[in-house]
């Protein structure tokens, strides 16, 4: 028989996430639910764990459930990689949860796994990846679930990752409020640089950027809606790039990214594609679902249908036409 196997991140969330799955196991109880659950015990282990469930049970697996937050979620996606049969679900604990929100999976813990439990014949729907490869400090192909940020945006999340802060605003429910605490302290130190964009063969060059964003679904930072148009199964990723923009500007640019509207900006530009090359004059950090990867220069492709989860997310939806603001 066919079983649910939970990997926890007990530490998501400064602790949080133990209180949730606490829940979530007396929940499992009433409802005479077999399972086995993993508790990770250091930054890289919810990988290993999910390849070695694979590895050791694949004919038992109805499930992989990530316990924990995006970080955790992107591990988990990693250990699967090429394991498109297996379905991944997700019970939020972490401080940003964008997964939850691009996929629509409730954020309510009980809610969320009540679906997954419900949901004993998956339909299988198949869900896009990005693939990334980076050359600095090693190159090795990976894969994000959210977006993957070169520039100021990786340079915040990973002082946020970095943060005491994060972890006292986590324990009163804030915790994505540490992300704009620390754009307003890095504002006016970053320095900007020259970057060179290859989209699908076409070469596209931006002077002062800020930051560029490739995503696989609308949200990331802790609900910024920065690529309104993305879905994560219309086999496309969204490109979006700040540059020529003043510092004061940023704030503006920011201030309505929550609500999409920065696209209406002189200076923000939208493309999408399905392979992009970035390269920069001056090495830029790079993050992967706001887990800092590496340096600039990276490729990142789209990888369709590469994955199942356990999601209320409708499948099919058009990409659209591309807003562009130039």
């Amino acid at each position: 028989m066919k079983i649910l196997f939970f990997i926890v991140n007990i530490a998501a969330g400064n602790g949080k996430a133990k209180t949730i799955w606490n829940e979530v196991k007396q929940e499992l109880g009433k409802q005479n639910i077999e399972y086995r659950s993993f508790l990770t015990k250091s930054p890289g282990h919810a990988e290993h764990l999910a390849k070695g469930i694979v590895k050791r049970h694949p004919w038992k697996v109805a499930g992989i459930v990530v316990v924990g937050g995006d970080g955790t979620m992107h591990e988990v996606i990693n250990g699967l990689a090429g394991t498109s049969n297996i379905n991944v679900g997700f019970i939020s604990a972490g401080s940003g949860n964008d997964f939850a929100r691009g996929y629509s999976v409730p954020q309510a813990p009980i809610e969320a796994l009540k679906h997954i439990i419900d949901d004993k014949e998956p339909s299988h729907s198949l869900f896009d990846l990005g693939q990334y490869t980076i050359s600095n400090p090693l190159k090795k192909v990976r894969y994000f679930v959210n977006n993957l940020g070169v520039g100021f945006d990786a340079e915040i999340s990973s002082k946020a990752n970095q943060s005491y802060l994060k972890k006292r605003l986590n324990k009163i429910g804030l915790g994505s409020l540490i992300y704009v605490i620390i754009l307003i302290q890095s504002l006016f130190t970053y320095k900007r640089t020259d970057v060179t964009l290859t989209i699908d063969g076409n070469i596209h060059r931006f002077q002062n950027v800020w930051f560029i964003t490739v995503s696989n679904q609308a949200y990331y930072g802790g609900g910024m809606k920065i690529a309104p148009l993305a879905q994560p199964d219309d086999g496309i990723l969204d490109v979006t790039i700040v540059h020529n923009v003043s510092r004061i500007k940023l704030l503006a640019v920011f201030m309505s990214v929550f609500f999409g509207l920065h696209t209406k900006f002189k200076g923000v530009n939208m493309k999408s594609g399905e392979c992009i090359d970035i390269s920069s004059r001056d090495s830029l950090l790079v993050h992967a679902d706001g887990e800092i990867v590496g340096m600039s220069p990276v490729n990142v492709k789209i990888q369709n249908k590469a994955v199942s989860f356990f999601t209320t997310h409708s499948v099919g939806k058009s990409h659209g036409e591309t807003i562009r603001s130039e």
